[in-house]
């Protein structure tokens, strides 16, 4: 009888083995082809996608990794629609392309200015591993560039500036990435402008080899859900990170009274806007918490005269911001949004699609306060005598 029933469960056993499905469908890791990164532009009425495919073999190395071996390939199709493209490119890849390591998205200047962007995004949202913590970024220059750009010192194509940004802007502050996901909350929201980061490429760096190429950011391209308004570049955009929440670190330089040129580091930056709202007529407050880290001077300085130093520069950089902003049309420090959320009825009022009228003097006040000053040692005097 117990011989019997070891029979049944032996049979038992072979029998549910045929109809378990385990894992006969997944794809071997190494019969596939990952996608880091994705250029997309828009020429004579068709679209230029750039594909970058990685190879993974150095990417988990924290050592130098092997510099025989090739880190990424690139190429580009054209078509009609993205996904034309895209199929273009398919028919010249010898393995599957898998999308759920897509990293960076740059965006070429002709695709912002011909409103293409939607198409993009509808496209990479609608696979079903896309992450919607890609960095989006745009540029003037040919976007393949930056797919075949490595970081400095041979490290891992997946630690280039644009594929790991958050890991710099703790030391400088002065761009803001932003996600995928940030993207398309910002283009569907009424009263809201989408600042995507602005690069460029940095050919200052040397080996023995001879120069390096580097990602540099350079500002904004700030896009509406309509059009694409410009960039904003330089010291156009220097006073954009006083205004920005979650910045951490930026600097200044100017002059002392002795007119030295001294450079300050900002930190603890903590940014608040207030409407003052007299009927139909609205002006903003802006009022900037900081505190300034001073390590390289000539002359022995005193705190307060920094503090005004302070003072007078990040409010001369952030109204610059301002009034280059406002000649292209754009809300830079998101005005209309504040607006919004602090005072709805006299929003409806007065807004024209989600943007309230701004003009060179709506904002009545920039107050800058100085919480400490800090030089490294116990006083502000030459280390040298």
């Amino acid at each position: 009888m117990k011989k019997m029933r070891t029979v049944k469960k032996i049979i038992l056993l072979f029998w549910l083995c045929t109809i378990l499905s385990g894992c006969w469908d997944l794809r071997e890791i190494e019969r596939m082809y990952y996608i880091h990164g994705l250029g997309v532009d828009y020429k004579d009425g068709m679209f230029e996608i750039t594909m970058q495919i990685i190879n993974f073999a150095n990417v988990a190395k924290t050592e130098q990794i092997n510099q025989e071996a090739i880190q990424a390939e690139v190429a580009t199709a054209k078509g009609k629609t993205p996904d034309e493209a895209i199929f273009e490119l398919y028919h010249a890849i010898d393995e599957v392309v898998y999308v759920g390591h897509l990293q960076v998205i740059v965006f070429g200047e002709e695709a912002l200015k011909e409103n293409r962007i939607d198409e993009v995004i509808n496209l990479i949202t609608r696979f079903r591993d896309t992450r919607y913590e890609t960095w989006v970024y745009c540029t003037s220059d040919p976007v393949e560039e930056f797919l075949l750009v490595s970081p400095l010192l041979e490290r891992s194509i997946t630690l280039t500036k644009m594929a790991d940004p958050l890991n710099s802007y703790e030391q400088s502050s002065f761009v803001r990435p932003i996600s995928l996901r940030e993207l398309i909350i910002d283009l569907n929201e009424p009263s809201s402008e989408a600042k995507i980061p602005a690069v460029t490429l940095n050919d200052d760096w040397k080996n023995e080899k001879g120069p390096s190429e580097s990602i540099k950011f350079e500002g904004y391209g700030v896009l509406s859900k309509e059009r694409f308004k410009g960039f904003l570049k330089g010291d156009e955009a220097h006073g954009i990170q006083w205004v920005t929440k979650k910045a951490f670190r930026g600097q200044i330089t100017s002059e002392s009274k002795e007119n030295h040129k001294i450079t300050i580091v900002i930190q603890h930056i903590k940014p608040k806007i207030t409407p003052i709202v007299n009927g139909e007529n609205v002006e903003f407050d802006i009022h900037v918490s900081v505190s300034g880290y001073l390590y390289d001077f000539k002359e022995n300085i005193k705190s307060d005269e920094l503090k005004e130093i302070i003072r007078d520069k990040v409010k001369e950089e952030i109204l610059t911001s301002y009034h280059a902003a406002l000649d292209k049309d754009i809300d830079i420090f998101r005005l209309s949004e504040v607006l919004y959320r602090n005072n709805v009825k006299v929003w409806k009022k007065i807004h024209t699609d989600g943007m309230i009228p701004l003009t060179e003097d709506s904002i009545r006040n920039v107050d800058i306060i100085v919480e400490r000053m800090e030089s490294g040692r116990k006083s502000f005097e030459n280390t040298v005598e």
